[in-house]
């Protein structure tokens, strides 16, 4: 019995630690899958966050994509970082049936306004490889 309540006691202590690393953001723009969300873990070293991204582009004249790719971003203090993404855009063609992928990645800064781990709108400017053309875009999202 004294081995269950470790296991419990162990079990609860590491799921807060974890929630206390993780941030999830929803939002607009090429990191955020064009319309999505973000989930972020902390690593060890502190600048550094590592996130996920899943989201939708329901503009394409072919029927839609699905986005969903990995980043990295390095806070220069609590409301500057520097990002790097990459991803993959699996577009589905409505009219054929088909399923194309295109891949691409971006670098550009964030802005947190209201700090690193704290809840509050995040500004981004990056600069993005679609997988033929370079160009610049805006993303903003909110942090909770």
């Amino acid at each position: 019995m004294k081995g269950i309540g470790f296991v419990i006691l162990l079990l609860t202590a590491s799921a807060g630690q974890c929630a206390e690393r993780l941030r999830a953001e929803a939002g607009i723009g090429w990191e955020y899958g064009v319309i999505g969300s973000q989930v972020a873990l902390q690593t060890p070293f502190k600048p550094l966050e590592i996130f996920a991204t899943v989201g939708v582009d329901g503009s394409s004249e072919a029927g839609g994509s699905f986005r969903g790719g990995m980043g990295a971003s390095v806070f220069l203090n609590k409301y500057f970082a520097v990002s790097a993404y990459g991803g993959m855009n699996s577009t589905s063609n409505a009219y054929s049936g088909n399923v194309d992928h295109e891949f691409g990645g971006s670098t550009g800064i964030k802005i947190y306004f209201a700090g690193k781990n704290k809840p509050g709108v995040v500004l981004g400017a990056s600069y993005l490889y679609d997988g033929e053309d370079w160009s610049p875009l805006a993303s903003i999202a909110y942090r909770f």
